[in-house]
């Protein structure tokens, strides 16, 4: 479970306009990280202004888990919607139903992660298929 920029949406000035998209999606692996399936996403867009301001820029939180529960994937992550009467709209979710934690043929061969310049720091990086299910 991850938080990602979608491919395609950053864009030079994105990070420092705050417009890039943010995303939520799984993927998963049956060979120890190998290979992974396809991307799943979760949620999405958020905006990232919707997120809490920090001293180190707009923060979603790190706040994952996934549970595995009669061979299925119970997945926890935030989402944020507009904020309402100047409070902030987050809260955690999951699927109904459970996902299958299925392998693929993806790899992580040619991934790079992109680099924001100082003083537009974003707590994710545009890149998803390193990271890993936690």
């Amino acid at each position: 479970v991850y938080y990602y920029f979608p491919v395609g949406s950053v864009n030079g000035n994105c990070a420092v306009n705050n417009t890039c998209p943010l995303d939520v999606g799984y993927v998963s692996s049956t060979n120890g990280g190998s290979s992974w399936s396809a991307v799943t996403q979760l949620a999405g867009p958020m905006t990232l202004t919707w997120l809490a301001s920090t001293n180190q820029g707009y923060m979603v939180g790190d706040y994952f888990s996934a549970s595995f529960v009669g061979g299925k994937v119970y997945p926890v992550f935030m989402v944020a919607s507009a904020p309402s009467g100047g409070a902030y709209n987050e809260a955690a979710f999951t699927v109904s139903g459970g996902l299958v934690a299925s392998g693929g043929n993806r790899t992580s061969a040619g991934d790079r992660v992109r680099v924001f310049p100082h003083g537009a720091p974003l707590p994710v990086t545009p890149q998803h298929t390193r990271h890993t299910a936690y």
